[in-house]
């Protein structure tokens, strides 16, 4: 089973940086813009 993460930043290369190498590690990755859109997850 994959561990998953939730990444929360407002700048969309960082996002997809975070994404692209957690997932590398086997990561199961939920990425949000901002706070309100986390809570929302």
């Amino acid at each position: 089973m994959k561990k998953r993460v939730l990444v929360v930043d407002d700048e969309p290369q960082v996002l997809r940086a975070l994404r692209r190498n957690l997932e590398a590690r086997s990561y199961e990755v939920t990425v949000a813009a901002d706070g309100d859109e986390a809570l929302d997850l």
